[in-house]
């Protein structure tokens, strides 16, 4: 009688494990694990406030394997990855990154692990500010004087990245420009070959207010009229004034011609055997790089008789 019970117990055993095996491979035929690749943003823990991790990937590739229900469900933001930097010093350093994962997931490979970057000291220091002009103003206005708030700029950043900064540069767009302007430029960071320097350096302050005054490339001015007289008047007979008509003429040219102008002569005007009042034209004596109102001028000469 008790054999029986025995032999009831035996294949029940045996039932519930042919019911466990069957239920896995359902379970594989139904849902079976699967494996695919992810882009996880990777975090920097515990950087010390003096120092900034160069050459840190933004990213690391994750490969995960789990059941398939599962994987297709799995988001991003799911899976964490973070490397600690706590108690590394400046120079090269290697970290091993760390993942956070669903627990019916599992990672089967990380890369880049481990990761290798630098450690650089974060530093300041002043670097000249430069303004460039674009565009070019209408052809009769040129940019007399330049103005800007600040002559340098407080740059901070790594060490090694900041050494390569050499200026910063307020780009300024004249096309048009006819008029005095003031406006507020951004500055762009340049390196000793002209060229932009990456990110990772902060400028303080990364704007500044230039003023730009225009002044007429062809400048006006009004000077005298002079004669230029030669030769002898008649006999008994003396100059008693000499007049220009007009005595003063609007000048025109560059200005940096005619601001060394002071008067405008008449070309020779010969005295020769005149005896009574005349009056006569004069022509205007030709002067580089400067125009006349007027070319010829009226010329009226007064003389007295001697006895």
């Amino acid at each position: 009688m008790d054999r029986l019970p025995k032999k009831n117990m035996t294949a029940k055993i045996i039932a519930l494990i042919c019911a466990i095996i069957l239920w896995i491979f359902v379970m594989n035929e139904q849902n079976p694990p699967v494996e695919i690749n992810m882009e996880i943003p990777l975090e920097v823990r515990n950087l010390s406030s003096t120092v900034v991790a160069v050459d840190v990937p933004d990213s690391i590739r994750i490969r995960v394997r789990g059941p398939r229900t599962v994987i297709a469900g799995l988001a991003k933001q799911d899976i964490k990855s973070y490397v600690d930097l706590k108690g590394l010093s400046e120079g090269v350093n290697t970290a091993k990154v760390h993942t956070t994962i669903p627990t019916s997931i599992e990672v089967v490979e990380v890369s880049p692990d481990p990761i290798t970057f630098h450690l650089d000291s974060i530093v300041s220091r002043q670097v000249p500010v430069e303004v460039k002009l674009s565009g070019a103003p209408p052809a009769d206005i040129l940019v007399d004087k330049i103005t800007y708030s600040s002559q340098t700029v407080v740059v901070v950043g790594p060490k090694g990245l900041l050494e390569t900064a050499a200026k910063a540069v307020a780009y300024v767009d004249v096309a048009g420009k006819s008029a005095d302007f003031t406006l507020a430029v951004p500055l762009k960071l340049l390196d000793h070959n002209g060229k932009g320097v990456g990110e990772g350096l902060q400028m303080k302050p990364n704007s500044m207010y230039v003023s730009l005054f225009l002044v007429p490339t062809i400048a006006k001015k009004t000077v005298d009229i002079k004669p230029n007289v030669i030769g002898q008047l008649a006999k008994d007979t003396a100059l008693k004034q000499i007049i220009t008509n007009p005595n003063k003429i609007e000048i025109s040219g560059d200005r940096q011609v005619i601001d060394k102008v002071d008067a405008v002569y008449t070309e020779p005007i010969s005295l020769d055997g005149i005896d009574k009042d005349v009056e006569v034209e004069g022509k205007l004596q030709a002067r580089e790089g400067v125009t006349y109102s007027k070319k010829t001028i009226k010329v009226n000469i007064a003389v007295i008789k001697q006895q």
